[in-house]
């Protein structure tokens, strides 16, 4: 079946190839230290640990030997030892060490996957290791910035990560499937929207200007002082996915008219990170970067459940309908597409060019 015709259904659509060429989160960095510890990313076995000096390194998880996972074995130092014949690997990968032999073979080592560490999150290259492209990754810096505080979350779905990616470009779910959580009503199909496929991927956003629903997400004293203010609030609910793997979502309620120049913007970046374990499971997490009310604990704790409850919703939706799909017996799947399907359908054609942008030579 041709790429093109893939896309089409969502049983073909979520079999895609993985992608490797792009940066995916690869776990939240208070999860790593010096003990190895393995994950499986993109349907990989890869071994982390850190250094006595902290620093992270990511390791093919397999001796080169008999395959045994070194993740298994122990640290000796900075040196990476395999439990059955003890054979050492440097932080980089290469041979340092093997017992029964003074030789060490020529031209052998692991392979290193490049990292980078921003904020909670540790992020991992999966293509060529030696070639990782700086420029794809994304505009995260917020993440770092004192000015902001974040609040995040680890989940493992067991569904493709494409269901995911789906569910994010789609704001019509949220007044059904987020009905006792979010508590959004019918009211949402209502609001001005905009969706459109730009050079850096497919943008959907809601303005809600109802002065009451707008400020709802925010701390109490400043929902007070946003009424007696008697001045115009608009909420903007926008986002998108920048990457297989990274849907960044700008969610900020302005309090002012445009053309104010005391106009007050109260900003909140909502990601989501999505890594395929394999074709039909995945590793997300959820942040929320905030630069309002940063000290006042008893709102983050508040918010941060809420959110949750919220963002498990989602991965119960995408469980089932992975559920679904895996079923033979299941033959009638000819999909309906309606009007809220604008955005992933677009999505699907920016996932096509990244799946045709890395396997041309079979496309």
């Amino acid at each position: 079946m041709a790429y093109a015709d893939q896309i089409r259904r969502v049983k073909d659509y979520i079999r895609l190839p993985l992608l490797y060429n792009h940066w995916y989160v690869a776990g939240l960095a208070e999860e790593f230290d010096t003990e190895p510890r393995a994950k499986t990313l993109l349907e990989r076995s890869i071994v982390f640990y850190r250094t006595e000096a902290g620093e992270l390194t990511a390791l093919q998880n397999r001796c080169l030997h008999r395959s045994f996972p070194l993740s298994e074995g122990f640290k000796e130092g900075d040196l990476l030892v395999c439990r059955y014949h003890g054979i050492r690997y440097t932080p980089d990968g290469e041979i340092a060490r093997i017992p029964c032999q003074d030789r060490l073979p020529d031209g052998r080592k692991l392979r290193k996957y490049p990292l980078r560490e921003l904020g909670p999150f540790v992020f991992i290259w999966m293509g060529d290791p030696e070639q990782p492209d700086e420029a794809a990754f994304p505009e995260l810096g917020f993440l770092a910035d004192a000015g902001y505080r974040n609040m995040y979350e680890a989940l493992d779905i067991q569904g493709s990560y494409l269901l995911m990616q789906e569910n994010l470009n789609d704001l019509t779910h949220f007044a059904y499937l987020h009905k006792d959580s979010f508590r959004i009503g019918d009211f949402f199909f209502d609001l001005p929207a905009e969706v459109k496929k730009t050079p850096q991927g497919v943008w959907c956003n809601r303005i809600d200007s109802h002065p009451q629903r707008a400020i709802v997400a925010l701390p109490p004293q400043i929902q007070e002082r946003v009424k007696s203010s008697g001045k115009p609030v608009e909420r903007r609910d926008g986002g998108m996915s920048v990457s297989p793997g990274v849907f960044k979502g700008y969610a900020p309620v302005y309090v002012g008219a445009e053309d104010d120049p005391g106009r007050e913007v109260y900003g909140q970046y909502i990601m989501h990170y999505l890594t395929p374990e394999t074709r039909t499971s995945t590793h997300y997490w959820w942040s929320i970067s905030y630069d309002y009310a940063i000290d006042d604990d008893q709102y983050h704790d508040f918010y941060r459940a809420h959110l949750s409850r919220g963002f498990a919703e989602d991965k119960w939706a995408c469980e089932h309908m992975q559920q679904l799909l895996d079923n033979p017996t299941n033959v009638d799947r000819d999909d309906l597409v309606i009007a809220g399907d604008k955005a992933g359908m677009l999505f699907r054609k920016v996932m096509l060019d990244w799946v045709l942008a890395e396997y041309a030579d079979v496309a």
